[in-house]
């Protein structure tokens, strides 16, 4: 008899300082719960000690982390401004690049991590999740879909703000990636060893080599990942059986509630 492959070790992973904890417990209940994932939770909490009963209640591993050094990022912004988001995000959500921080060698500790953003529900099996093929990818969903919506990277960087950024980045990457298609950063799955190529110590050289990033660490996260490295690979829409594995929306589907989903990122229905 042949012995089946051991499974990889996997992790999910999630990003919060205090002011999103609650969304963060919220998911990982979720995670726990509707997820049925009994294996490893790993939170970054940015500044701040997580409540040890929920640590160890939900089974988490807290690594306590610093927020990542943006000051020459935001000097960059204050001189060259870009457009700005309705969320504020270029200057009120600077812990959205702490994402980053998820890169650091210390994930080699697992073969395969799951990144959830702090406040996505996750509202079945993770089963379909661990059914994608990872090795040697960055797995996350496509922001063209569903259908094809038009997105392309273009819309992802000021392409006015700074000339001089914006010629370093198409000489760095090619103007081709302009009219690429591109992933969303909300969730995704990750072979470790990409950290080996690509780390966070080159995402933050990103950060500040290209302050033109319109949706913060998601543009950098591209320009590596995907344009760089050719590592991403476009979350299937359905699993095996059939059922929606992510929306963004249930009001992106019409006809649809959450029990249509097993990941929505701003599910309007979910209890």
């Amino acid at each position: 008899m042949i012995a089946s492959a051991p499974a990889p070790s996997t992790a999910f992973v999630l990003v919060t300082d205090a002011g999103y904890f609650p969304k963060a417990a919220r998911t990982i209940a979720d995670l726990r719960a509707a997820g049925a994932w009994d294996g490893d939770v790993a939170l970054l909490s940015v500044g701040f000690s997580p409540p040890r009963d929920f640590l160890d209640s939900a089974r988490v591993t807290c690594r306590e982390v610093a927020h990542i050094d943006t000051d020459r990022l935001v000097a960059a912004l204050r001189e060259k401004p870009i457009r700005p988001m309705p969320d504020n995000r270029h200057f009120g959500k600077l812990v959205q690049w702490d994402k980053l921080q998820v890169f650091d060698p210390w994930i080699r500790r697992w073969e395969r991590v799951i990144y959830l953003d702090a406040g996505l529900r996750v509202l079945d099996s993770v089963d379909a999740l661990l059914e994608v093929e990872w090795r040697g990818r960055l797995t996350a969903p496509d922001d063209a879909l569903p259908g094809d919506n038009g997105r392309r990277f273009r819309c992802q960087i000021d392409l006015e703000a700074d000339p001089a950024v914006r010629d370093r980045l198409l000489a760095d990457f090619g103007a081709h990636i302009l009219d690429a298609r591109y992933f969303l950063n909300c969730m995704w799955i990750v072979d470790t060893s990409l950290v080996d190529a690509c780390s966070r110590a080159d995402l933050e050289d990103g950060m500040n080599r290209y302050p033109i990033s319109l949706t913060n660490e998601m543009g950098i996260m591209n320009l590596y990942f995907h344009f760089r490295h050719r590592a991403w690979q476009p979350l299937p829409e359905r699993d095996a059986r059939g059922k929606r594995i992510f929306g963004w929306s249930e009001l992106n589907y019409p006809g649809t509630t959450w029990r249509d989903f097993r990941l929505l990122k701003y599910p309007v229905t979910a209890p």
